[in-house]
């Protein structure tokens, strides 16, 4: 396409060691790191908002960073934007053998077992299934795919009560930990952890807690990150209407009790429930 030549183009001229921008020269893969995230989460929360128009001007962002860190790439003389989408179209022609090749593949799960059969292929030089899942990744994100890894070596439970089962087992387990430090004078939920080791053990029996949750997302084929960005964004829409109607009584939050604030957050609720655009 030559609206992609053209932006490669753009780049070029950007980058030019001699009329080009002075912060972009000074850019490295390193440095560009954290805009690659910011576009990626960008891209995310348009979506998620539904809105196309803000979707174009995201995945444009993201383009960008995928272009930028190709053009550093080849300055070094290691690889250009061509060499990335040539990369990316051979394996997507490799691991598709159902639609470039003779496989055949009548329903979702067959194409989850023929890529896979396709990823083992590539990736049997390695020591472990969980090599080439990035540790930078956010660490739910991480999770369900950890867990998803060790289900296709069929390590699963057979039955859904027994994720329930777990998850009330790994509560009780933290429990544990916050009783044994109230035990000795300290309450973890005023003061610190009546001693270090107490704290990590509650942080590891808070993990988890967590990593059952994501096995449960993972169950209902739910995406625990999307799960959480969406009820975070609840979250926040019901609390600054709860934070609205305090205003409208001239009062503080802190101003209210417990009960009272309860009651807030109720009406919050039935509010964005009732909005036709905003469903909650």
């Amino acid at each position: 396409m030559q609206e992609i030549n053209d932006f490669i183009k753009t780049i070029e001229d950007i980058r030019h060691p001699e009329k080009g921008c002075v912060w972009n020269l000074k850019q490295t893969h390193e440095s560009l790191k954290r805009y690659l995230l910011e576009e990626l989460y960008e891209s995310l929360e348009a979506i998620d908002n539904k809105n196309p128009e803000e979707l174009k001007e995201e995945l444009g962002d993201l383009l960008l960073q995928i272009v930028l860190h190709a053009r550093i790439a080849e300055e070094k003389g290691q690889f250009g934007f061509k060499d990335v989408v040539k990369k990316i179209d051979e394996k997507m022609i490799k691991r598709h053998p159902h639609v470039f090749g003779k496989d055949t593949a009548k329903n979702t799960q067959e194409v989850d077992t023929l890529w896979d059969k396709e990823k083992a292929k590539e990736k049997e030089s390695r020591k472990s299934i969980y090599e080439g899942i990035p540790k930078e990744m956010p660490a739910l994100a991480r999770a369900w795919k950890i867990s998803k890894k060790a289900v296709a070596e069929s390590f699963e439970w057979d039955l859904e009560e027994k994720l329930y089962d777990q998850l009330l087992s790994e509560i009780d387990e933290l429990k544990e930990v916050v009783q044994a430090s109230r035990a000795k004078g300290k309450d973890p939920n005023k003061d610190d952890f009546a001693s270090v080791d107490l704290k990590a053990e509650a942080e590891l029996e808070l993990g988890d807690v967590l990593f059952t949750v994501v096995n449960i997302a993972r169950w209902f084929k739910i995406d625990p990150e999307d799960a959480l960005r969406k009820t975070n964004n609840k979250f926040i829409k019901r609390f600054d209407l709860m934070m609205e109607l305090c205003k409208k009584e001239n009062k503080l939050m802190k101003e209210y009790s417990p009960a009272q604030l309860e009651d807030k957050w109720k009406e919050a609720k039935n509010i964005i429930l009732n909005r036709s655009d905003c469903p909650l």
